[in-house]
């Protein structure tokens, strides 16, 4: 086991371990980028003397950026010096505006590609995208393909349904549209213009399945966004209704110690990281729960019918239900699943229901979001392809969940072909992953995880400010780096017993170097052995291509799409590169150094 020894000071907490149990890496090393070639995961077993050194040497500006002509070079670090000047990147909108105003848009258009568009984007479509994917590829790097056309919801683009009862503030129906875009710093929405644009969507997903598939030789990823296939309104009651499941749950059952594998056992867990709310894995109600919550909603019924409920969840021989068992009685449309008839109408001794319905148009929106996944999935079955589920905001965050982990246990029986993302800012996020890593292990398919720090710090942070409600986000970036590291190690258990795979998306050296040593550590093979690294299309090449050099699994996430059409999706990667840069200017020295020793090899050739 990994000694402690980096802490940091927290105002709050004195000091706090950043890693917990699990340290940090030792000293940074230099990569032997001979590519490791491992035909299985089990034959890349070996004695860790015998592995190469693989911590990464960030500093090897030559290496990093051997893929890019001295004119790329030029303009990664002028966009990126740009990205980090609080005028214009407050501004960029009104910037871009006026001077789609003042150009031609043939000049327009070179303008952008010769800067922002050039920069962060691949191409108008996938004939554009070809050569840039396959120069990528020669450097070992393969991509995460996303149609990157966006727009921010507004009032006059909200479907048009009846109120629906909110239950808990968080889910207010009023935060999806005008709310949402005071906060600059939110990902892509879709905008919602009834079925037909879900549709649309769909068929983008598809083409991107299609199109890094053919790209790419094995393991071809393409991210999608639920809210992208359906209503946003359908999509929130469906979080509100799983929200509700969920609480009963926890107030009508009891934490059993010890009941979860040794990795998932939340007692090695950093108190800081887990909080004090309960764990959802190691809940487990009896036939007495169950009795007790069916009197709470005001449910009648004799001792004989109850226990032939509680029977219908399959208990296991200590009389136990986890929730998922729970939940699937509760859920609607089945008429094998009497609990929801039974409590959504039942009342309280309040007098409200025993639980919230879905109505009948949402539950239809949400049946056809499912056939959407399911076509998705399918095909990308069909082509030996995996697909990441995008998180994203809180109050759609739990219908997300419900979707990827059903699709897991669909279609991950073999392999991994559907990843969900947790995000590590989030306080609820070590209980979500340990539930769903559980539910994995029982069910016995294989768990996808994609770990990110997450992208909506600045909106969810003011919206539970503006609706009075606890803030979701870890205090600082010391509990999320503690929450991003300890993951890492729940999910490099699963992996050794080939239960999972993990694309560990982030542009933090340090946790790269973390994740990397840990494999070296854990002899897990870099190509092979199940974990995956992704960055974002023009940040980060100094990571991104040292690990593809290396024989690392390393992905570019390649957004495209017409220039115009993408201007929203520059405009927030903008405004995100800021906040990165203002921590850093290694990139940017990097990019500095590597120009100028170009300049001084012609004239040291001449």
């Amino acid at each position: 086991m990994l000694r402690l020894h980096h802490v940091v000071k927290s105002r709050s907490l004195g000091v706090l371990p950043l890693y917990g149990r699990f340290g940090a890496p030792p000293p940074v090393q230099h990569l032997n980028t001979t590519p490791i070639s491992c035909s299985k995961h089990t034959d890349a077993k070996t004695d860790s003397h015998r592995l190469p050194p693989v911590l990464l040497n960030f500093q090897d500006a030559r290496a990093a950026y051997k893929s890019m002509n001295t004119l790329e070079l030029f303009r990664s670090r002028v966009v990126l010096r740009l990205c980090g000047n609080d005028l214009i990147v407050n501004n960029n909108e009104r910037l871009m505006k006026i001077t789609r105003a003042l150009l031609p848009k043939k000049l327009f258009d070179v303008v952008m590609r010769m800067t922002f568009y050039g920069q962060f984007v691949g191409g108008v479509d996938v004939n554009d995208l070809r050569p840039k994917l396959a120069k990528m590829q020669e450097h070992g790097v393969k991509p995460i393909l996303d149609y990157s056309v966006e727009a921010d919801l507004k009032e006059d683009e909200q479907d048009e349904t009846p109120e629906m009862v909110v239950t808990d503030v968080q889910f207010q129906q009023d935060s999806i549209s005008s709310k949402r875009n005071t906060h600059k710093a939110v990902a892509r929405a879709y905008p919602y213009k009834g079925e037909e644009s879900c549709e649309e969507n769909l068929k983008i997903f598809l083409e991107c399945l299609e199109t890094a598939s053919e790209v790419c030789d094995e393991n071809a990823f393409s991210a999608i966004k639920v809210t992208g296939l359906g209503k946003p309104n359908a999509l929130l009651e469906g979080s509100q209704f799983l929200f509700q499941v969920k609480e009963l749950f926890e107030e009508n059952s009891e934490t059993y110690d010890d009941t979860l594998p040794s990795y998932l056992n939340t007692k090695y867990l950093p108190k800081d990281v887990l909080g004090p709310k309960v764990v959802l894995a190691e809940r487990r109600m009896t036939v007495d729960h169950f009795r007790n919550l069916l009197k709470f909603c005001g449910v009648q019924l004799p001792d004989n019918e109850v226990n032939e409920l509680f029977e219908a969840m399959s208990p296991n021989e200590l009389g136990h239900v986890k929730f998922h068992k729970f939940r699937d009685l509760c859920m609607p449309g089945s008429p094998n699943n009497p609990l929801y008839k039974l409590l959504t109408n039942s009342k309280r001794s309040d007098g409200t229901p025993g639980l919230n319905p879905i109505s009948g148009a949402h539950l239809s929106a949400l049946n056809r979001v499912e056939q959407r996944l399911t076509q998705l999935c399918e095909r990308a079955v069909e082509l030996d392809a995996k697909i990441l589920v995008d998180a994203e905001q809180t109050y759609f965050q739990p219908v997300i969940d419900y979707f990827a982990n059903l699709l897991m246990s669909r279609y991950n029986k073999e392999k991994a072909h559907v990843f969900n993302t947790y995000q590590c800012y989030l306080k609820s996020t070590p209980s979500q992953l340990i539930y769903d890593a559980d539910k994995a292990e029982v069910m016995g398919y294989k768990f996808g995880a994609k770990l990110v720090r997450g992208a909506y710090m600045e909106q969810e942070r003011q919206r539970a400010l503006d609706l009075n409600y606890e803030d979701p986000i870890y205090p600082d970036k010391a509990h999320t780096n503690s929450c991003y590291h300890n993951m890492v190690e729940i999910l490099l258990k699963q992996i050794e017993m080939e239960k999972c795979e993990v694309m560990i998306a982030s542009h933090n050296e340090f946790s790269i170097q973390y994740v990397v040593e840990r494999m070296r550590q854990c002899e897990i093979c870099p190509a092979t052995g199940g974990i995956y690294f992704g960055q974002l299309l023009g940040m980060c090449d100094q990571v991104t291509y040292l690990l593809g050099a290396g024989g690392y699994s390393s992905y570019k996430y390649v957004p495209y799409g017409p220039i115009e059409a993408v201007l929203p999706y520059l405009s927030r990667r903008a405004y995100e590169n800021k906040g990165m840069l203002k921590g850093s200017q290694k990139e940017i020295e990097l990019l500095r150094g590597e120009l100028k020793r170009r300049r001084w090899s012609v004239f040291r050739t001449a």
